[in-house]
């Protein structure tokens, strides 16, 4: 089974969704030739993906040139005003490059050789060399003695053998592809490098000092990919070896993406050689359910993605029989063999997490759970005498990166943490329960949250520190004791959690509801008595999937101690960062969308059914905490909130004073997010503070 399940040529995988990439890099080529013709003293520039495995690096490379020719112009002619002049010489360029040959040289056959063993130049140019002729198809690797004795470590020697190699004409474009220049962190230490004015050597330095070099040669590209600190190395490189690397952001694919590629990718172990999609869906399963379901698990990042396809496909090709439906997928995927398989180029750095590692996971995780974005060149202290760049901490982590630009051109990150690898890390960190905690919180957290959902940091974390009170100090929670005193109903609850859980993700609440044969993604504002007696169980906290439901941004169920009564609370996090801060309109509107339908709709049917609304606001208009005289508040049956609003039978509506939220959420931590949501519904790491985010962390930890 192993022998046939290893194989990587199930099916024909075809690249999907990197016109973003393409025009990237197309740019960057072009930016290359036009500074060569400009000026002979010019900085070059790298087009550099420096991601973790998977990311898709080497099938970018490799295709390309067929990825540009089927783009088009608009590989390098966008909806840009430019001159005539400009857009026929972008023409003229593409033109060359769709003529281009690629070379591809895998680094990782990078090492010393003869007759200069100590030289990284001379190891460089013998494997660009010996790439070209092997691509060539030449049975033999030629003689690196024989070799040195004709090039000289001479670049224009080098690219005129190269060109005859490749049967090339002198004005024909040579790119070539570096791909694992990540083997450069070990292989380094085999070569004598220079040594900077710290004493130290790095060869990334001297790699790209080689390629600085070969850049002066005329119709000559590179593209350099392959696992490595790419930000430090993209820094260091601007400023010593006198070369200008541009990131690929090479992102993971959405659903559309996947579907794409299931429909366009085919097999040649089947009889006709079949689209994927047609082999592994059917009647009862569209394709489109099999590329949410991937998505699902493997978040959209094309290795992971591929490697799932390839054991699916195993599966069908030794059980003809097998029909996929979304219960049998996770049966097939959640078996060990199977993420094995998929994550095993990972397996050796997620089973060896160090403590600084370990520590730095959480802030991850809440990167990741929250949605709080980050800048390319954020710091993170891990000690008073060393930092690293957060872009390189995640791809250090074994973590992916997703590349958002925003309305105003500015390009952020939002960091991704596979379904597939959670159970990994889950085994790395056993002792950790909070760290247990958020995985299995963001475990539960649809993929599409990830690329749909804005920030959801406040209530989020208002959600998690319920959870934690709930699980550890139910007794000792100062929020606990201030409901308490508010609500008589509130200390009738069993307020202790017996086991350890989650946070769960629901669908949301609208006005209407799809009514197709699919699966409904919302419930309807009628549907409370399904949500309350079907989807809120007992001990469980959970958050609708969007943010702006008509429901509280958080809701649970409480059961009694010892009366037969029940009760579902439901928390509106109102989130007010400017000078404007919560009004009786927007109060009284929260209870009507809440407290109103599920008194009609359940609490008549459920007469020892309780419903509590709590209003959990960072600012209170001036007239709201006047009228409350700056202090919590309870309404209960009968009382009238804003003159507006009355209170039905068997309901609570509670207003949280601003000191007792701050008390609860931290006054540094509130005063950072006050800050970060000024001006955006998604503030960036930056703003919030890595600092403050770290503050998150042990905030947290404290309530274990």
């Amino acid at each position: 089974m192993s022998s046939v399940f290893q194989r990587r040529d199930m099916y024909d995988s075809v690249v999907v969704d990197r016109e973003q990439d393409v025009v990237l890099t197309t740019g960057q080529l072009y930016g290359l030739q036009v500074r060569r013709e400009v000026d002979r003293s010019f900085k070059p520039v790298i087009p550099f993906a420096p991601h973790l495995f998977g990311s898709g690096k080497t099938r970018f490379v490799k295709s390309y040139l067929e990825l540009l020719k089927s783009m088009g112009e608009r590989a390098l002619i966008g909806p840009e005003n430019i001159s005539d002049y400009e857009k026929d010489r972008r023409r003229s360029f593409l033109d060359k490059l769709h003529e281009a040959v690629l070379l591809y040289v895998d680094m990782r056959h990078l090492e010393p050789t003869d007759p200069k063993e100590k030289s990284l130049k001379w190891a460089v140019h013998y494997l660009l060399f010996k790439s070209a002729c092997l691509q060539s198809g030449f049975e033999e690797e030629p003689s690196p003695v024989e070799c040195y004795n004709v090039l000289q470590l001479r670049t224009t020697v080098l690219v005129k053998r190269i060109r005859e190699v490749l049967n090339m004409r002198t004005d024909q474009f040579l790119l070539v592809a570096f791909d694992e220049v990540g083997v450069l962190d070990t292989r380094g230490k085999f070569f004598d490098l220079e040594v900077n004015d710290e004493g130290r050597v790095r060869p990334y330095n001297d790699f790209f000092g080689i390629l600085w070099g070969l850049c002066l040669e005329d119709n000559v590209f590179f593209i350099v990919v392959g696992k490595s600190e790419g930000l430090s190395i993209h820094n260091y490189a601007a400023s010593v070896s006198r070369v200008e690397l541009t990131f690929i952001p090479l992102s993971p694919l959405e659903k559309d993406s996947i579907i794409e590629h299931l429909e366009k990718s085919s097999s040649s172990m089947f009889t006709g050689s079949p689209k994927v999609s047609q082999i592994l869906c059917h009647q009862h399963f569209a394709t489109n359910e099999l590329a949410e379901l991937l998505l699902e698990l493997t978040g959209g990042v094309p290795g992971l993605l591929v490697k799932a396809i390839n054991y699916l496909l195993h599966c069908k090709l030794s059980q003809d029989h097998l029909l996929l439906s979304k219960e049998s997928f996770w049966m097939i995927m959640n078996d060990s063999i199977a993420t094995n398989y998929c994550v095993d180029p990972l397996l050796p750095r997620l089973s060896s997490l160090s403590k600084t590692r370990q520590r730095l996971l959480k802030m991850l995780t809440l990167l990741a759970l929250y949605r709080i974005r980050f800048e390319l060149d954020e710091l993170v202290h891990l000690s008073s005498t060393s930092d690293v760049f957060l872009f390189d901490l995640v791809t250090d982590m074994c973590f992916y990166r997703r590349l958002i630009v925003d309305e105003n051109h500015q390009e952020r990150y939002e960091v991704l943490i596979p379904k597939l690898l959670i159970r990994y890390i889950e085994q790395s960190v056993k002792n950790d329960r909070l760290e247990w905690l958020l995985l299995q919180t963001l475990k539960s957290q649809p993929v599409e949250f990830f690329y749909e959902s804005k920030c959801r940091v406040f209530e989020g974390l208002v959600a998690t520190m319920f959870y934690l009170h709930f699980c550890y100090h139910p007794t000792d929670s100062l929020m606990f004791s201030t409901l308490g005193q508010l609500s008589s109903i509130w200390n009738e609850m069993n307020l202790k959690f017996s086991s350890e859980s989650t946070a769960y993700y629901m669908k949301s609440i609208h006005y209407t509801r799809s009514t197709s044969e699919v699966e409904r993604d919302t419930f309807g504002i009628n549907d409370w008595k399904e949500i309350v007696e079907e989807m809120l169980e007992f001990e469980k906290i959970y958050i609708p999937f969007e943010p702006t439901s008509r429901s509280p941004d958080i809701l649970f169920k409480l059961h009694g101690r010892t009366s037969g009564q029940n009760l579902i609370v439901g928390i509106a996090c109102k989130g007010r960062w400017s000078s404007n801060g919560i009004r009786w309109n927007e109060i009284v509107d929260e209870a009507c969308k809440f407290l109103q339908p599920v008194h009609d709709q359940v609490v008549t049917v459920h007469p020892t059914l309780h419903c509590m609304l709590i209003i959990m606001s960072t600012k209170l208009s001036t007239s709201v905490a006047t009228d409350l005289n700056h202090s919590s508040h309870c309404y209960s049956f009968g009382d009238r909130v804003a003159g507006h609003f009355l209170i039905p039978r068997n309901c609570e509506l509670i207003i949280l004073s601003e000191s007792d939220v701050e008390n609860f959420i931290g006054k540094d931590i509130l005063s950072s997010l006050r800050s970060a949501f000024k001006s955006t519904d998604n503030p960036h790491s930056r703003s919030i503070g890595i600092s403050t985010v770290q503050e998150m962390v042990l905030s947290l930890s404290k309530n274990i």
